[in-house]
């Protein structure tokens, strides 16, 4: 292994991106708890470079090591330094990985923050090398607070919710106050579902870890001025509350954000919605609309799909299509008419606390929307996906002629609304109309993906029409160039099966392998129904031996 300083160390990797920073699986779980001092938290291995805050070390560079100070890496670090301010982050980068040197602190905080900027997968696995290179040389803080908020919102944005955390916490332990932007970001990519295995409670913990280190600084304190909360980031920890169900959280925060200047706007309001849904509150949805025109808020289309998208998770269709159609008459009175078939829920003691968020007394006057919403592509699929739920398969594909018809096209049907209406024509067993819809899509050039070809695969199956399910995946892969996954293969192998075709299902593994596609569990399972169909205990072993030699 290279030595840390050595070139050689700080090129960027085609590997997926790890932190550097070697926090275990395990640490959200117990990392970050309200009443705990942030200095206790040390007590957990976290195998991090014990940085100091920058401004102890921005005095001189020459002080970390004899080589710094040698006329060679001066002129070089100038050189690196005139390059990145010129904005060649290219040429920056190549010279930095031909330094003998670690550059100076100026230098490795631009060229981070440029590579960060770039976003792409290539420039962060370059400051992922920049990283490795100097917790290896235990200099890691060399990078000031700005650089590595910058990463941690990039990295975030990326996917790389792991990494985007220790990145944040590697700075509270450093000393260091990531700026909102920062944090907010890795608190709102956290509370949402993409962020497997973390979630929302690792996004409220951070939270949390944050605004107890603000708590202990003065309020006019500048370096606390950059990281106080700010109404993106009440939203983010409010989502992750939303997601968890956790109403009193919710309330807490809620009530909270007068304290550091942050005011409830509408997308606070949406992710109520959010909440009275997930409580099955579906009475205090219209309070939650109408709390927000009386606060002197316009509500957005987004405001509107999260309504629709509450009706129809709680099983209430018609108000969900009183809803749509008000929205497609151009009617400002949709307060009044969801008050009206509003049906009240008796109160528990949970609700008591959404009943004071909602502020829904049902005395006053409904108020009337500022303005007309017409219903877009994305509130016609949530409709059709409520139909679909309900069995109601024609009501699906009239609803796509609907859209059609649509004078806006920004109501038109997208491929999400095609394959809801094959999924639902596929459900009822109505095969050729499921390919009919299927055909009008792409005749509409609107190009279907694997998940739209698996639908219909899967339908054929179901259905025992093998033979139009295998010209499927050949027409699959010839004419749309969609390459089958192991699902696809999943799906052809069970229907083979259940046909009796064993010979059959036994030849689409084997093709699934060929392709190098690596067979499931799933796979491995189906496929032992034809084994033992044909009751060969020495074919069994053979499948027995393939399964433990393939990886994954």
């Amino acid at each position: 292994m290279p030595p840390p300083s050595s070139p050689s160390a700080a090129t960027s990797s085609s590997s997926p991106l790890r932190t550097p920073l070697q926090f275990p699986r395990s640490y959200p779980k117990t990392l970050y708890l309200p009443h705990l001092p942030l200095k206790k938290l040390n007590r957990h291995n976290f195998d991090l470079i014990r940085a100091q805050p920058t401004w102890c070390h921005l005095s001189s560079s020459a002080s970390s090591s004899p080589s710094d100070a040698s006329e060679v890496s001066t002129d070089s670090d100038n050189t690196l330094l005139f390059l990145l301010q010129e904005r060649k982050t290219e040429e920056a980068y190549e010279l930095y990985s031909r330094c003998t040197h670690i550059p100076d602190s100026r230098c490795l905080s631009r060229l981070i923050c440029q590579l960060a900027y770039q976003c792409s997968p290539n420039a962060l696995s370059r400051a992922n090398s920049i990283l490795r290179r100097l917790c290896e040389a235990r200099l890691l803080h060399r990078l000031d607070s700005n650089s590595m908020g910058l990463l941690a919102n990039a990295v975030a944005k990326s996917g790389y919710p792991a990494y985007a955390l220790a990145l944040v916490l590697s700075m509270l332990k450093s000393g260091y106050l990531p700026h909102v932007k920062a944090w907010s970001a890795v608190v709102s990519y956290l509370s949402s579902k993409a962020a497997e295995p973390l979630g929302p409670l690792d996004a409220l913990r951070l939270f949390d870890a944050i605004l107890y280190r603000l708590r202990r600084l003065d309020d006019n304190s500048a370096l606390a001025a950059d990281s106080r909360p700010d109404t993106a980031a009440f939203n983010a920890a409010l989502n992750a509350a939303a997601n968890l169900g956790d109403v009193r959280r919710f309330y807490q925060l809620f009530d909270e954000m007068p304290a550091f200047q942050s005011q409830p706007d509408v997308l606070t309001y949406n992710v109520l919605i959010k909440l009275c849904a997930r409580a099955e509150r579906k009475d205090l949805l219209v309070s939650v609309l109408e709390k927000i025109v009386r606060n002197g808020l316009v509500p957005c289309i987004t405001t509107m799909h999260s309504l629709v998208a509450a009706y129809v998770g709680l099983g209430d269709l018609p108000m969900a299509e009183t809803l749509v159609q008000a929205m497609r008459e151009g009617r400002r009175d949709i307060c009044c008419l969801l008050r009206a078939k509003a049906t009240d829920n008796p109160p528990v003691e949970v609700d008591t606390i959404l009943d004071k968020l909602a502020g829904g007394d049902g005395v006053e006057e409904p108020p009337l929307l500022p303005k007309t919403y017409a219903p877009d592509t994305r509130i016609y699929t949530t409709l059709m996906k409520g139909y679909m739920k309900a069995g109601r398969a024609d009501d699906v594909v009239r609803m796509v002629g609907a859209m059609r018809r649509e004078p806006d096209p920004a109501s038109h049907p997208d491929h999400v609304t095609y394959t809801t209406a094959i999924t639902a024509l596929s459900n009822a067993g109505a095969m050729d109309r499921a390919r009919a819809v299927f055909d009008e899509m792409c005749r509409a050039g609107i190009p279907a993906n694997r998940f739209t070809y698996n639908v219909l695969l899967k339908g054929y199956c179901e259905q025992l029409q093998l033979d139009k399910a295998k010209q499927l995946i050949r027409s699959m892969a010839a004419d749309a160039g969609i390459e089958p996954d192991v699902y696809s293969y999943n799906i052809l192998i069970d229907g083979c099966i259940t046909v009796d075709d064993n010979a059959g299902a036994l030849a689409f593994f084997n093709e699934m392998r060929e392709r190098g596609i690596p067979p499931s569990k799933v796979s491995y399972t189906t496929l032992m129904k034809v084994f033992h169909c044909w009751a060969k205990c020495s074919s069994h072993g053979r499948c027995s031996t393939k399964w433990r030699r393939t990886p994954g």
